[in-house]
């Protein structure tokens, strides 16, 4: 079930990956979740990535606006989101223009993104072509296990 209703395609039901995240990022920002617990570590899969600052700005605007509402943040929403959100790759969007990607994915932040194939499943991302080269060695090896090994601890 989506936002929508019951999807009638597949592409439906694989795109509102993205739109519950931002729900349940919203809600866990707004809630609270990570001014109680400062040092949780959320990781969000198979939901894209290019939403977040958006949603993040959109937060922020909302939370100048609406601060006394939710007294109990003592930052703003996108801060929170970039200390405790992780995102992964698949499904990965891709503009046209290479830059923009290398911008979301700067706001973002390069140690905040890990590599997901979605292995087994029909439409998985083959690991030798998921990761665009023009990223450059340092940030796909950080994409491909290292961000992985420093958010889990190994």
């Amino acid at each position: 079930m989506t936002n929508g209703g019951w999807p009638s395609f597949y592409i439906e039901e694989v795109s509102e990956h993205a739109t519950s995240c931002q729900s349940l990022v919203t809600s866990m920002v707004v809630e609270g979740l990570f001014e109680h617990l400062p040092g949780l570590r959320v990781v969000l899969i198979e939901c894209g990535f290019a939403w977040l600052p958006s949603l993040a700005w959109r937060l922020d605007k909302l939370h100048h606006t609406m601060a006394g509402e939710v007294p109990h943040l003592k930052q703003r929403p996108s801060d929170y989101i970039r200390r405790n959100i992780w995102l992964s790759t698949q499904p990965m969007e891709e503009p046209d223009r290479p830059e923009q990607l290398v911008q979301l994915m700067e706001w973002i932040g390069w140690d905040r993104i890990l590599f997901a194939s979605d292995y087994p499943h029909w439409d998985f991302d083959d690991p030798r072509f998921a990761i665009p080269s023009y990223l450059g060695d340092e940030r796909r090896a950080a994409i491909y296990g290292g961000n992985a090994k420093a958010v889990y601890g190994w």
